[in-house]
């Protein structure tokens, strides 16, 4: 069922560009990290002597919580097709049901956007201090964004445009750990009201104790927020 669904769901992306530019920006950002930015810093270096190789994880950071919210627009956008379409009526009527439809629909940008995560702070070397447990957990929650904006699709966009308009707005969850990155103590504390303002501190953590601490609000978070949405959603669909 899994690999029809994913065959089902190559065929969609075949026919929007947009939504196929956005499956591969996990690519286009790992290749920015790889080589453009350290250009960038070393050209930096030569020309003004000014050293930026300190930012190079707060970069990786920023660019990594894109990845998930690219992955939920993609598949909230899928989402709403369905709907339109009455694909999501007719499949509660069979075996499958509202709720292992559900299940497929958030579980695949869930593992996308892990995967991607996973290799992207591996291959550049952006783990840190963290050992396997915790890059492993961080990873999971900076995932779990691309069901916040699935969802978010799904209960209020009426149509694409709608959804579109959304996505958009959905781009200021990212200056939560930008103003951290930037401002100083205490102003930086304006970005505490985005989820990847404490998810961006936990992966950027030197202790344990500034991990766990950040991730578990991260998770409390996080679950909040899909436990309303999902209720939205549901309440919409049914």
């Amino acid at each position: 069922m899994n690999l029809r669904r994913l065959s089902y769901d190559y065929k969609l992306l075949k026919g929007d560009p947009m939504l196929i530019l956005s499956m591969v920006v996990p690519f286009i950002l790992w290749a920015l990290m790889q080589f453009v930015i350290p250009w960038i810093i070393e050209l930096v270096m030569e020309q003004w002597k000014l050293d930026l190789s300190p930012y190079y994880r707060q970069a990786g950071t920023f660019f990594l919580m894109l990845i998930p919210m690219m992955m939920g627009m993609v598949y909230g956008f899928i989402l709403l097709d369905e709907r339109d379409g009455g694909i999501i009526t007719a499949i509660s009527v069979t075996p499958t049901g509202k709720a292992g439809y559900l299940k497929l629909r958030l579980g695949i940008p869930l593992a996308i956007s892990f995967v991607c995560i996973l290799f992207f702070l591996i291959l550049l070397d952006l783990t840190g201090t963290l050992n396997l447990i915790q890059l492993l957990l961080i990873s999971v929650i900076i995932s779990s964004q691309s069901l916040i904006l699935l969802l978010f699709l799904g209960a209020f966009a009426d149509n694409k445009v709608m959804g579109m308009a959304i996505s958009k707005g959905f781009g200021i969850l990212l200056l939560g750990p930008v103003l951290d990155y930037m401002l100083p103590s205490p102003f930086f504390w304006t970005g505490a009201y985005s989820p990847l303002f404490w998810a961006s501190r936990a992966l950027l953590a030197e202790s344990d104790i500034s991990f766990w601490f950040n991730a578990g609000i991260t998770i409390v978070f996080h679950g909040l927020i899909l436990w309303f949405l999902f209720r939205k959603f549901r309440a919409r669909s049914d």
